[in-house]
């Protein structure tokens, strides 16, 4: 009761910490990146790019990497769930976070200016006010996706064509790189018509039906100066075949053929729109070494772990429990929610890490003497919980 309780403001814990961290930094192979005090100041600001550049892809209109899927007035949980799955299926999924835009947060939330792509993915009409907030999106740089929507502006229209609906047709898309991909989808009905206005220059066809009309079912359209841009398909790139109303045996199976075709051209797609389609390869965990700087702090730890794990050298935890070895000699079994902890500190070696290099820094007489390093892990929140 001598003691003055220690606040995080406390100057003296402060150094200590400091101190701690500034020896880490100089025992990496790669110094910490720092955010310059000018973006610690900024990281409210929605023009700011300090935390960007860590980014894969940057986006220029600065926008949160958020993916809104609209499916008109309906709950659509069912259908949320199919276009969000095939989404994952082609985005680096760590990067992006999807949710359903409801009916009624089109007009009340702001997320025009916290998303970066928008999916409208429903047949219903767009009532006027909607219509208007989706332009007022393309007017601040957004993206937006359409897949068999009623969704058109500027210089193209929709028009019907009842010969068409629900039948499997082969298209002829037109990539990137300037070749062609032939396969075959399940079409909606409807294509797109140019409407005689001076903006049609702003119109690019990315898809034709391989028919005598060649009619035009995958358009490009750029908006405003912002970089808006939208992508409006009128055949069903978003389904799996399981989930489509095909209507013989021979369509499946053409679908079925062209399965890996449409990954591809929805991956391109999504590109084109400023996705990043690159899968991140998660690392395989490796286990944790307890090291010390400092001998005799090593033993009296070790004296104290002891008391402190059970007879198998588990020291059981809600989320992660550590499991205290002598060697890493002995094969171990590494999962999220057991993590090995290898004790002596002969077989370490990192490429990342140089013990010797961290004790010539740590200036502290406790604090970091005692150090849990690993070089992949879940979360260090897991790991110190209990």
């Amino acid at each position: 009761e001598h003691h003055h309780l220690h606040l995080s403001s406390c100057h003296e814990c402060l150094q200590l910490e400091n101190s701690t961290i500034e020896s880490v930094r100089f025992a990496s192979a790669e110094n910490i990146p720092e955010l310059s005090d000018d973006c610690n100041s900024k990281l409210e600001e929605k023009n700011d790019d300090c935390l960007a550049r860590g980014m894969k892809r940057v986006n220029i209109a600065g926008k949160p990497p958020n993916i809104l899927i609209y499916l008109g007035s309906e709950t659509a949980k069912v259908e949320f769930e199919q276009v969000k799955s095939i989404l994952q299926e082609c985005i680096d999924a760590d990067n992006y976070t999807i949710y359903q835009l409801h009916e009624e947060q089109v007009l009340k939330d702001p997320w025009i200016d916290n998303s970066l792509l928008l999916i409208i993915a429903t047949e219903e009409p767009i009532s006027e006010e909607n219509h208007k907030q989706f332009m007022k999106f393309l007017s601040k740089g957004g993206k937006i996706l359409g897949f068999s929507s009623s969704f058109t502006f500027d210089g193209i229209q929709i028009k019907r064509k009842n010969k068409l609906k629900k039948t499997v047709h082969e298209l002829v898309v037109s990539k990137m790189d300037n070749t062609e991909i032939k396969l075959n989808l399940l079409v909606s009905g409807c294509i797109f018509e140019e409407v005689m206005k001076e903006d049609t220059s702003k119109v690019k066809t990315l898809s034709r039906l391989n028919n005598a009309d060649e009619d035009r079912v995958i358009v490009q359209l750029t908006y405003g100066d912002s970089g808006g841009e939208a992508i409006l398909c009128q055949a069903h790139l978003e389904l799996d075949i399981n989930s489509m109303d095909v209507q013989t045996e021979e369509d499946f199976n053409l679908l079925k053929i062209s399965n890996t075709k449409r990954y591809e051209v929805l991956k391109e797609i999504l590109i084109s729109l400023g996705l990043s389609c690159e899968r991140s390869e998660i690392p395989v965990l490796t286990p944790i070494y307890l090291l010390s700087s400092d001998e005799e702090i090593h033993l009296a730890f070790l004296k104290w772990l002891e008391g402190n794990v059970d007879a198998e050298g588990l020291r059981a935890s809600s989320k992660v429990s550590l499991k205290f070895v002598s060697s890493s000699e002995s094969k171990l079994e590494i999962t999220p929610s057991l993590m090995p902890v290898i004790t002596e500190m002969g077989s370490f070696s990192s490429e990342h890490f140089s013990l010797k290099t961290y004790q010539q820094n740590l200036q502290t007489k406790k604090l970091g003497k005692i150090l849990l390093f690993t070089e992949v892990t879940t979360t260090t929140m897991n790991l110190l919980d209990g």
